[in-house]
């Protein structure tokens, strides 16, 4: 019980951003083992420490409370599947009739096999970050490529044995995510049979390394051509991350 209490930096009640066609309380852990320059969440990536910890007493009690009206809780992050106590928080909250979404970066294939495996999870969406060989570019700290790769192929598998939902999603910041990049991925998903991919918009205003404030983001002219290219070959759609 006490691991599983621990590490949750933020909650957002009530959201209708997080998993799509759903209304959820999404929980936000501490840390992670990437260094993205463009991380959306850089508090919990630079400073998870410095966060104070969200009581896990008065979550249960929010999800307790709104049991008839929520349809999911989210897992976010930071990356949840660095956490030790990423297991037993599943399961607690599973205990309480909610099926749950993951977020994950994907480096940890092991710890999503056990999670799928043990039926803790119900949706896994996964990032991919740009094109294999630009990854160093972006992650800024040493990963094995291959632990991407096989949870790529992992989360796809289960998805097609209907063990899970699923998507794969990529955020287009110019300088780092070009045409190119976004077609060897949309390349690599179709081989591996994954289903759905999403390419999500740029939002400069809150990022890890300030210096990538300064990027423009990609007309919306642009991405929707750039989706249009991905579907071509495999099925793709695009958000907007902006406000």
């Amino acid at each position: 019980m006490a691991n599983a209490v621990a590490n949750i930096k933020g909650v957002v009640s009530v959201s209708m951003l997080d998993w799509e066609g759903k209304l959820v309380s999404t929980l936000f852990m501490g840390g992670c083992n990437l260094r993205c320059c463009f991380c959306q969440n850089p508090d919990l990536i630079d400073s998870p420490n410095a966060l104070s910890d969200v009581a896990w007493k008065k979550i249960k009690r929010h999800l307790q409370d709104k049991k008839d009206w929520l349809d999911g809780c989210v897992i976010s992050g930071g990356e949840p599947c660095i956490y030790p106590g990423l297991k037993s928080l599943l399961f607690q909250i599973k205990s309480l009739g909610y099926p749950i979404k993951l977020d994950t970066n994907g480096t940890l294939p092991k710890v999503l096999s056990q999670i799928i495996k043990e039926e803790l999870v119900d949706y896994v969406a996964m990032d991919l970050k740009t094109s294999f060989e630009k990854y160093p570019s972006i992650a800024r700290t040493p990963l094995d490529l291959e632990n991407i790769k096989k949870s790529v192929e992992l989360i796809a598998g289960a998805a097609n044995e209907n063990l899970i939902e699923a998507e794969f999603r990529t955020t287009v910041v110019p300088e780092y995510v070009c045409e190119e990049d976004l077609l060897e991925i949309a390349g690599y998903l179709a081989a591996v049979g994954a289903g759905c991919y999403y390419l999500q918009q740029f939002d400069p205003k809150h990022v890890l390394e300030p210096g990538i404030g300064t990027i423009r983001p990609y007309s919306e002219e642009h991405l929707a051509y750039l989706t249009g290219e991905c579907d071509k070959i495999v099925p793709t759609t695009c958000r907007s991350l902006l406000n």
